[in-house]
């Protein structure tokens, strides 16, 4: 047997030198580092164009539900999708991002249409570029929606050709209620009227009722539609004059000592005057006249809401919620149930609703809320009832609440709620005396950018008039099923939850489709306020 020839290795193979091994090891950590960097950049950019990007809210237009300030730790900071809304697209009442729709350029520390009133272009590129402002407001019409704007409700028409209100789901309404009144928020605010033999008192959190025949204890609280951030405001007594004063207020602690003791409120809007600190507290700074936040909050609400928990009651006291002197409900309590009955013209004194359930120990709640009364006890809904439509701005229709019957009630964490009003600001009001005052000013206007400015903000009464159908300058628009509005196709009609101060839709109209950006869907910065969008 012969053996096998031994087999002589192969050559190893000399590789060439790495050039990233030949650096030296700080320039290659600087290299990776720098690597790592630029990847992360562009996922994040990625992410950032075509899935979620934060956006930080400038001003009150949202407020309460998105707090604006131009400070960066102060306004909130909402992550917005831009993903999964391109596939469900948006849905009436989502709280919507988008790019203003308006081209603007900016002047000093303004912002103005780019176009003058004769259709010049103000831009000039590389000086005075375009801006593209992303804004955020609340979808309220869609595309193809016929709509008008009354008593602070959007009513729609429906395919029978008859108007209702656009109802919002329950989850958003239940997070737009916002409280105008919470007992025991402000030692010793006490805005109830006890009738003769009637009274009214304060124990603890527990506010105590007794009524007798033909008495009543009275809420006395307007349900104006105001909006104060809680927070320091200047008040002034009107007739306005001086300085004022600054005060720490809110929705809830209302109450203030002005000088010589004097006891204000700023529920109080016909004798008091407040007046805010900064431009962040309105949408719109150049329109932040000081006594013009007087006027526009000088609307009244409509839809309000009583709510607590019954702790004790006897005898047949009654919740009684009333539109002025037309219409209202009466909820009627005992210890065999209760009963909802129609007050005045609403099925006079004839029960609506009936139950056996014992309302002792249990949360309820009253509400006249987009021309329906609704009533809760106990979490469960128990009456949904339709009633007429009423403007609330009418002396006659303004809402009101009292305590009335024969016999006592004890309610604990009795707080009362009101909804979005949606004002007649910018389309429906001041949009005349606006234009006739612009004009004026323009005629009386020194300097050239003055006068362009002027003559734009004149231009954007009568574009937005024209979008909206309503040709005619001096005729009413947008308010009655006469002059509803449709939106065109791909148009869309955004407003702010903090009507009085929102500078949106009704003042520069329609938001294209291409120009959405995404849903807002969590306020993640300050922390403290971290939640949800509803």
């Amino acid at each position: 047997m012969v053996d096998a020839p031994a087999t002589t290795p192969a050559p190893s193979i000399a590789r060439a030198p790495d050039f990233e091994a030949s650096l030296p090891e700080a320039q290659r950590w600087i290299n990776r580092t720098c690597e790592n960097w630029i990847f992360a950049f562009l996922v994040a950019m990625v992410i950032r164009h075509f899935v979620v990007e934060a956006f930080r809210i400038p001003t009150a237009s949202m407020e309460p539900m998105l707090y604006g300030d131009p400070g960066f730790l102060k306004g909130d900071h909402v992550v917005v999708d831009k993903l999964l809304f391109r596939f469900r697209g948006i849905h009436r009442w989502d709280v919507t991002v988008f790019q203003f729709p308006q081209p603007e350029i900016e002047s000093g520390n303004d912002a103005r249409p780019a176009v003058d009133a004769d259709g010049n272009r103000l831009d000039i590129p590389m000086i005075r570029p375009l801006m593209f402002r992303n804004f955020v407001k609340r979808c309220v019409i869609l595309p193809g929606d016929t709509f008008f704007i009354f008593g602070g409700d959007i009513f729609l028409k429906q395919p029978d050709g008859s108007f209702q209100p656009s109802r919002k789901p329950p989850a958003i309404q239940e997070a737009l209620w916002q409280d105008v009144y919470r007992h025991g928020e402000q030692k010793d605010y006490l805005p109830w009227v006890a009738g003769t033999s009637c009274g009214v008192s304060a124990q603890g959190g527990i506010l105590a009722f007794s009524t007798t025949e033909g008495g009543a204890v009275t809420f006395t609280q307007p349900f104006r539609n105001l909006y104060v951030k809680p927070g320091t405001v200047r008040v002034r007594k009107l007739p306005a004059s001086g300085e004022g004063i600054l005060v720490d207020v809110s929705m809830t602690k209302p109450q203030f000592t002005y000088d010589r003791g004097v006891v204000g409120n700023i529920w109080d809007l016909d004798n008091w005057e407040i007046q805010r600190l900064t431009s962040a507290d309105i949408d719109n700074g150049a329109v932040a006249r000081q006594d013009w936040l007087n006027a526009v909050q000088d609307e009244y609400v409509g839809d309000v809401r009583i709510a607590g928990t019954v702790t004790s009651l006897d005898g047949h006291p009654s919740v009684v919620l009333r539109q002025g002197k037309k219409q209202g409900v009466r909820l009627a309590l005992s210890s065999e149930g209760w009963q909802l009955i129609g007050v005045d013209a609403l099925a006079a004194d004839k029960p609506l609703a009936s139950g056996a359930e014992t309302v002792v120990g249990k949360p309820f709640t009253l509400a006249h809320l987009d021309c329906q009364c609704l009533l809760t006890i106990g979490g469960k809904e128990l009456a949904r009832i339709d009633v007429p439509v009423l403007d609330p701005n009418d002396f006659n229709n303004r809402a009101a609440l009292s305590i009335s019957g024969i016999g006592s009630l004890a309610v604990s964490g009795l707080h009362i709620q009101r909804d979005v009003h949606y004002t007649k600001n910018y389309i429906l009001k001041n949009e005349v005396q606006d234009r006739q005052k612009l004009e004026g000013d323009y005629a009386n206007a020194s300097g050239a950018e003055l006068r362009d400015k002027l003559k734009s903000r004149i231009r954007d009464i009568d574009s937005v008039r024209h979008q909206f159908q309503a040709k005619d300058l001096n005729s009413e628009w947008g308010c009655s099923p006469e002059t509803a509005i449709t939106a065109p196709k791909g148009a869309y009609l955004m407003l702010g939850d903090n009507s009085p101060h929102s500078w949106d839709g009704r003042a520069w109209g329609w938001v294209p489709e291409e120009n959405l950006r995404g849903r807002a869907f969590a306020v993640v910065m300050p922390f403290t306020r971290w939640r949800i969008v509803k």
